[in-house]
Protein backbone atom coordinates (compact mmCIF):
# COMPACT_ATOMS: atom_id res chain seq x y z
CA UNK A 1 0.00 0.00 0.00
CA UNK A 2 1.01 3.68 -0.94
CA UNK A 3 2.26 6.10 1.85
CA UNK A 4 -0.73 8.12 2.74
CA UNK A 5 0.98 11.61 1.92
CA UNK A 6 0.02 14.68 4.85
CA UNK A 7 -1.63 17.11 2.14
CA UNK A 8 -3.60 18.98 4.93
CA UNK A 9 -0.79 19.69 7.65
CA UNK A 10 1.41 20.31 4.39
CA UNK A 11 -1.51 23.24 3.24
CA UNK A 12 -1.44 24.57 6.82
CA UNK A 13 2.53 24.81 7.01
CA UNK A 14 2.49 26.46 3.67
CA UNK A 15 0.17 29.53 4.39
CA UNK A 16 1.97 29.99 7.43
CA UNK A 17 4.93 30.14 5.44
CA UNK A 18 3.09 32.57 2.51
CA UNK A 19 2.18 35.10 5.32
CA UNK A 20 6.44 35.60 6.00
CA UNK A 21 7.46 38.82 4.78
CA UNK A 22 10.57 37.37 3.08
CA UNK A 23 12.96 34.35 4.05
CA UNK A 24 16.77 34.08 4.60
CA UNK A 25 19.11 35.15 2.11
CA UNK A 26 20.64 32.50 -0.03
CA UNK A 27 23.28 32.03 -2.58
CA UNK A 28 24.79 30.08 -5.18
CA UNK A 29 26.10 27.18 -4.16
CA UNK A 30 24.83 26.62 -0.55
CA UNK A 31 22.95 23.67 0.98
CA UNK A 32 19.75 24.67 2.87
CA UNK A 33 16.97 22.56 4.45
CA UNK A 34 14.16 23.71 2.15
CA UNK A 35 10.06 23.53 3.07
CA UNK A 36 9.22 21.59 -0.32
CA UNK A 37 6.59 19.87 1.29
CA UNK A 38 4.29 17.25 -0.22
CA UNK A 39 4.04 16.84 -3.98
CA UNK A 40 2.09 14.94 -6.09
CA UNK A 41 3.02 11.95 -7.88
CA UNK A 42 6.48 11.31 -8.07
CA UNK A 43 7.77 14.37 -7.80
CA UNK A 44 10.60 15.05 -4.72
CA UNK A 45 9.12 15.48 -1.49
CA UNK A 46 9.77 15.83 2.52
CA UNK A 47 8.89 13.25 5.02
CA UNK A 48 10.48 15.53 7.93
CA UNK A 49 8.01 17.08 10.62
CA UNK A 50 8.80 20.36 8.97
CA UNK A 51 8.16 19.29 5.62
CA UNK A 52 11.93 19.80 4.59
CA UNK A 53 14.83 18.38 3.03
CA UNK A 54 18.42 19.64 1.84
CA UNK A 55 18.11 21.45 -1.39
CA UNK A 56 21.24 22.72 -3.15
CA UNK A 57 20.53 27.16 -4.55
CA UNK A 58 21.60 26.42 -8.05
CA UNK A 59 21.30 29.84 -9.57
CA UNK A 60 19.63 32.49 -7.81
CA UNK A 61 17.49 34.95 -10.11
CA UNK A 62 15.78 37.59 -7.99
CA UNK A 63 16.24 38.43 -4.02
CA UNK A 64 13.56 36.21 -3.60
CA UNK A 65 13.64 33.19 -6.47
CA UNK A 66 16.10 30.79 -6.87
CA UNK A 67 16.63 27.51 -8.43
CA UNK A 68 17.15 24.29 -6.14
CA UNK A 69 17.97 21.21 -6.36
CA UNK A 70 16.31 18.58 -3.86
CA UNK A 71 19.58 16.15 -2.81
CA UNK A 72 18.83 12.51 -1.68
CA UNK A 73 21.32 10.09 0.75
CA UNK A 74 19.70 7.15 -1.68
CA UNK A 75 22.10 6.74 -3.68
CA UNK A 76 21.68 5.11 -7.23
CA UNK A 77 25.04 4.23 -9.97
CA UNK A 78 23.86 4.97 -13.26
CA UNK A 79 20.46 6.71 -13.07
CA UNK A 80 20.19 9.60 -15.57
CA UNK A 81 19.76 13.10 -14.17
CA UNK A 82 21.43 12.14 -10.88
CA UNK A 83 25.07 13.71 -9.61
CA UNK A 84 27.04 12.64 -6.54
CA UNK A 85 27.97 15.08 -4.31
CA UNK A 86 29.54 14.84 -1.07
CA UNK A 87 27.67 16.79 1.56
CA UNK A 88 30.45 16.95 5.07
CA UNK A 89 31.20 13.29 5.26
CA UNK A 90 27.79 11.76 3.46
CA UNK A 91 27.53 11.24 0.08
CA UNK A 92 23.95 12.46 -1.77
CA UNK A 93 22.63 12.22 -4.74
CA UNK A 94 21.49 16.04 -6.27
CA UNK A 95 18.28 15.16 -8.19
CA UNK A 96 18.86 16.75 -11.43
CA UNK A 97 15.29 15.73 -12.73
CA UNK A 98 13.40 17.18 -9.52
CA UNK A 99 15.18 20.91 -9.92
CA UNK A 100 12.26 23.78 -10.14
CA UNK A 101 11.79 27.49 -9.34
CA UNK A 102 11.80 27.81 -4.86
CA UNK A 103 10.88 30.99 -2.82
CA UNK A 104 13.50 31.96 -0.23
CA UNK A 105 10.59 32.20 2.78
CA UNK A 106 10.77 28.28 1.68
CA UNK A 107 14.13 28.14 3.19
CA UNK A 108 14.57 26.64 6.97
CA UNK A 109 18.48 26.59 7.82
CA UNK A 110 21.72 26.52 6.29
CA UNK A 111 23.15 22.92 6.17
CA UNK A 112 26.98 22.83 3.74
CA UNK A 113 28.06 24.73 0.77
CA UNK A 114 29.28 22.91 -2.08
CA UNK A 115 32.93 23.67 -3.24
CA UNK A 116 33.64 25.59 -6.35
CA UNK A 117 34.49 23.02 -8.61
CA UNK A 118 32.27 20.46 -7.66
CA UNK A 119 29.56 23.22 -8.43
CA UNK A 120 31.39 23.66 -11.92
CA UNK A 121 31.02 20.31 -12.32
CA UNK A 122 27.21 19.97 -10.97
CA UNK A 123 26.33 22.92 -13.74
CA UNK A 124 28.13 20.98 -16.64
CA UNK A 125 26.22 17.73 -15.80
CA UNK A 126 23.19 19.67 -16.21
CA UNK A 127 24.03 21.49 -19.17
CA UNK A 128 24.52 18.38 -20.73
CA UNK A 129 21.58 16.56 -19.39
CA UNK A 130 19.55 19.22 -21.01
CA UNK A 131 20.97 18.88 -24.63
CA UNK A 132 20.42 14.88 -24.70
CA UNK A 133 16.95 13.53 -24.88
CA UNK A 134 16.73 10.15 -24.96
CA UNK A 135 13.98 9.20 -26.51
CA UNK A 136 13.27 6.21 -24.88
CA UNK A 137 13.07 8.41 -21.57
CA UNK A 138 11.03 11.14 -22.85
CA UNK A 139 8.35 9.47 -24.39
CA UNK A 140 6.13 11.46 -26.59
CA UNK A 141 4.04 14.25 -27.10
CA UNK A 142 1.04 15.76 -28.91
CA UNK A 143 3.08 18.54 -30.25
CA UNK A 144 5.64 16.18 -31.86
CA UNK A 145 2.58 13.83 -33.32
CA UNK A 146 1.79 16.88 -35.27
CA UNK A 147 4.58 18.30 -36.48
Amino acid sequence: MAEEKEFDRWNSKKQKLDEHQSGPHCHEREIWWCSIGVNVGSEQYSQTEDFSRPVLVARRFTKDIFLGIPLTTKLRDGVPFRFRLRVGDVDNDALILQMRVYDRKRLVRPLAVVQKEVFKKLIEAIVCDLKTTDPALAGSSGAEANV
